[in-house]
């Protein structure tokens, strides 16, 4: 059985077996447990895995309270300094109440003023101490106070090389010295049983996260306010029989990093030390000798299985096998809270493979040509053979043909007519045929003459005052269509554009930046034909102008280097419609392109000589003005007029009157309410007034934004006027823009929009910086999220001093995505230089960068004009 099936079991053929089976087991061991020694970091990040999991289960001590105290509340005077006379009081309350150790795990001096209490606040504190008789101090406290202590124990605790902590020094256990770490001296070494046989290695289970707050957690407010109302009653429900442990929190408190957490405080790791003593529950690792064996056996199986089923079964069992080693290595962690070692049988299991299915690669190459030599001299022989019978076959043939020729001299002449009556008959056949296809093209084309004829015929729209019975039913549609208003004159736009979306002519929506064209070009597509068919956006500000042509009319392989067959836009929404947003940034090199297809319908993909048709619908919008952009130069006339065949004109909110804004706050309010803690929300009279009043330059995004940021924001379930944080907009100078919105804030309040940036940032993080998944998250639009991260590359480049792997390893965050951010940072850097080398002067190429930014937040032009500078410095120099 342990064979394959095909091998005889004899003396030489079991050495043969086994033999690399042994050596290759050994090698596997030797080789593992050096890659384990040389780069322990695997086992230590398989520990810290396997320890997070642990931890999110365990359940803390409810005999454990934890008292946070911060350096600017009632027992503090300052960062680390804490007033003596209240921690007396506090203590000599909780003796009353029955606690049953109190454990201030704090830094405590002599207090030298007398806001910390002075030397009478110190006596307080010793008497109280002496009084209590259970109190543990950490050692660096005077030693007056250490003297009445119950016991004291050493507060710092150790990390390893890598800075995290994970373990106490077993050291401390060893002989007879008192003094150990603060949380393991709360209880007495006899009560804990604190050996080196028990604790072992060490190695400390923690108990979640403190972000999670794990254990009963009061702030040291709450219980003060007990102790100075005297209510001990409510103070004894709290803490009778419990371990109260005093731990310091705030931004001067020294905290350690877990592997759990990147900082915990150290008054929070002392009471998990606590927990670990009451419950004798620590964790072991397996000894050296141990795993020594654990891996050779892993090794073993690993290089018997591919010999003993050879082909995909002998890996599948190897497979099988590591999986249910970690299998059993994370139920051992989780029930008997021992670690077994990792890295090395893994290493040793794979050495052993490789090896062994090398080994039997040669074996099985040696028997092969073996084989070949031998089928070669059987070859050789059949070749012979087979010349003599073709000989005989050749003679039988020539007699077999001098038969035929005599019997068909007979009827040649009968298959001659024949042959030439099935010719004719197959050509009259093939000719009706022909006609038959010729009539079926010619109804077809004439059917595609007349729809063209339909099609290019000019139809106008009139605008035509609204009857008030009407008004109802178009809110109602344009409420199916994610289109809230009440206006009118937003109403009158709509009953246009379901007159205009059942033709095929171009339609041009204008109006200021968050006024709602994407809604109305996704109407436009809903209520025409087209419904059926795909709905393609784009935003031109997002597309780098060398590769618009490509991204719009794709490409063919090996059309540039690099390039690969792919659709663009034009041909993915063929039989749909195609919403061009931002249409007026479209380079003025690119507009005659846009042209042809507006015009004929075609165009050619890069590297391709034949066009390609599409029937596309074209809808556009902007919040330029094009009639200045083209008298300016920058526009093409003949392109302007192709896409004004219908314009549609969107008002700014602050034209749409109050009943506008407050049905559109309403409606956000009841969308961003849904799972919040507080829902349902509601607004003050004031928040009302205050939205009404304000002008929103950013429209309907504004108002969303500043909307989302109150929401995120408050405490209650109303919102007030100071929820909204209003304030004047700030001026910009591009011409006719609205300020863009943030997230955060509508003003310019460097500290808000430096939060605006952090939350960002993170949502880039989360989505592993896809623009696009990024922006349904924020529900915006791509082009957005792709300014918002230029203005933070800017910045980090002028922070790094250009240096753009510094800049990127910084936005990223993580070490995975250092190489995508570095990529985007690279291609925004070489964007902004290449356009500036064009200028001869500093003011002109900024001027410029304004221009081409101009939906760039204003706080981040400033690296935007650092970065030009510095540019034109190392030009002179």
């Amino acid at each position: 059985m342990f064979f394959p099936n095909d091998m005889k079991v004899s003396p030489k053929r079991t050495i043969q077996f086994w033999l690399p089976v042994l050596l290759f087991g050994i090698l596997g061991t030797s080789f593992g447990f050096g890659v384990s020694t040389l780069f322990p970091a695997g086992d230590t990040w398989m520990y810290d895995w396997q320890l997070a999991q642990l931890a999110s289960r365990q359940q803390a001590d409810s005999s454990i309270i934890l008292l946070t105290l911060d350096g600017d509340g009632p027992a503090g005077c300052g960062p680390d300094r804490w007033n003596t006379a209240t921690l007396a009081q506090t203590i000599s309350a909780l003796n009353q109440a029955q606690a049953k150790v109190i454990a201030p795990a704090l830094p405590i001096g002599i207090p030298t003023s007398p806001e910390c209490g002075d030397i009478a606040g110190l006596a307080k504190l010793i008497e109280a101490t002496k009084q209590a008789g259970n109190v543990v101090y950490p050692s660096s406290v005077p030693d007056a106070l250490a003297s009445e202590a119950s016991r004291i124990g050493v507060l710092d605790l150790e990390v390893d090389e890598d800075g995290i902590f994970r373990r106490i020094p077993v050291n401390v256990l060893e002989g007879d010295s008192d003094l150990l770490p603060f949380g393991l001296a709360i209880v007495p070494r006899s009560t804990a049983g604190l050996t080196t046989d028990t604790v072992k290695d060490g190695l400390l289970p923690l108990v979640g996260r403190w972000a999670d707050r794990p254990f009963h957690t009061y702030s040291f407010g709450q219980i003060w306010e007990l102790v100075t109302t005297r209510d001990y009653s409510q103070l004894s429900t709290i803490v009778k029989n419990k371990f109260v442990v005093l731990v310091p929190v705030g931004d001067h408190t020294v905290a350690l990093p877990t592997a759990v957490e990147t900082a915990a405080p150290v008054g929070f790791l002392h009471a998990n030390l606590l927990q670990s003593a009451l419950s004798h529950s620590w964790i072991k690792k397996r000894t050296w000798e141990q795993g020594l064996v654990i891996t050779f056996l892993l090794a073993m199986l690993a290089a018997w299985f591919p010999l003993r089923f050879p082909g995909g079964w002998g890996l599948l069992s190897v497979g099988l096998l590591l999986i249910g080693y970690w299998g059993l290595t994370l139920l051992s962690f989780h029930t008997l809270k021992e670690y077994w070692p990792f890295v090395a049988p893994l290493v040793a299991s794979a050495v052993a493979v490789l090896g062994n299915i090398s080994w039997s690669l040669y074996r099985g190459r040696t028997r092969t040509e073996h084989q070949i030599r031998r089928v070669s001299a059987q070859l050789v022989k059949n070749q012979e053979q087979l010349i003599k019978k073709e000989r005989l076959a050749k003679q039988l043939n020539d007699e077999v043909t001098r038969a035929r020729e005599l019997a068909e001299q007979s009827t040649q002449k009968y298959q001659e007519v024949a042959a030439s009556a099935e010719r004719h008959q197959n050509r009259l056949h093939h000719a009706q045929g022909e006609v038959e296809t010729t009539r079926q093209r010619l109804q077809a084309l004439q059917s595609q003459l007349d729809h063209l004829q339909r099609s290019m015929a000019p139809r106008s729209i009139t605008p035509t005052p609204l009857p008030d019975d009407n008004l109802e039913q178009l809110r109602q549609e344009c409420e199916s269509l994610g289109i809230f208003t009440r206006s009118s004159n937003v109403l009158k736009v709509f009953q246009d554009l379901k007159k205009a979306a059942h033709t095929n002519n171009p339609i041009l929506l204008l109006g200021e930046t968050g006024t709602g064209k994407e809604l109305f070009a996704q109407a436009t597509h809903h209520l025409s034909q087209r419904s059926r068919g795909p709905f393609i956006s784009i935003n031109i500000a997002a597309i780098r102008p060398e590769l618009f042509e490509s991204e719009l009319f794709g490409s063919v392989k090996g059309a540039y280097t690099g390039a690969l067959a792919r659709r663009g836009f034009l041909e993915t929404a063929d039989g749909g419609t195609l919403f061009l947003d931002e249409i007026g940034e479209l380079p003025l090199s690119l507009q005659a392109k846009l042209l042809r297809v507006l015009e004929e319908g075609s165009f050619y993909r890069v590297g391709q000589s034949s066009p390609t048709h599409v029937d596309v619908r074209i809808v556009t919008a902007t919040n330029l003005d094009l009639i200045q952009e083209v008298s300016e130069g920058r526009y093409r006339e003949d392109l302007y007029y192709r896409l004004r065949s219908i314009v549609l004109r969107l008002p700014p909110l602050r034209e749409r009157g109050g009943e506008e804004v407050d049905l559109l706050a309403h409606h956000f309010l009841r969308e961003l309410s849904q799972g919040h803690p507080q829902q349902p929300l509601h607004f003050t009279q004031a928040a009302l007034q205050a939205i009404q009043s304000y002008d929103w330059p950013g429209n309907i995004r504004e108002l969303r934004q500043t909307l989302i940021q109150a929401v995120a924001l408050t405490d209650g379930p109303v919102l007030n006027e100071e929820d909204l944080r209003l304030s004047q907009p700030q001026p910009t100078e591009s011409s006719g823009t609205a300020t863009e919105v943030s997230d955060f804030s509508t003003g310019g309040n460097e500290e808000i929009g430096s939060r605006e940036d952090s939350y960002i940032l993170s949502c880039l993080r989360h989505h592993k910086f896809d623009m696009q998944a990024t922006a349904k998250a924020l529900n915006w639009d791509r082009g957005t999220v792709t300014q918002r991260l230029k203005g933070m590359g800017f910045q980090a480049l002028v922070d790094h001093q250009e240096n753009i792997a510094a800049a990127a390893e910084t936005l990223a965050g993580k070490a995975s995505l250092v190489k995508v951010v570095e990529v985007r940072l690279r291609e925004y850097y070489n964007n902004l230089m290449s356009s500036t080398k064009q200028y001869h002067s500093v003011d002109d190429a900024i001027a410029d960068s304004r221009r081409r930014l101009r939906n760039l937040p204003d706080r981040h032009f400033p690296a935007v004009e650092s970065l030009i500078r510095q540019h034109f410095q190392r030009q002179a120099q």
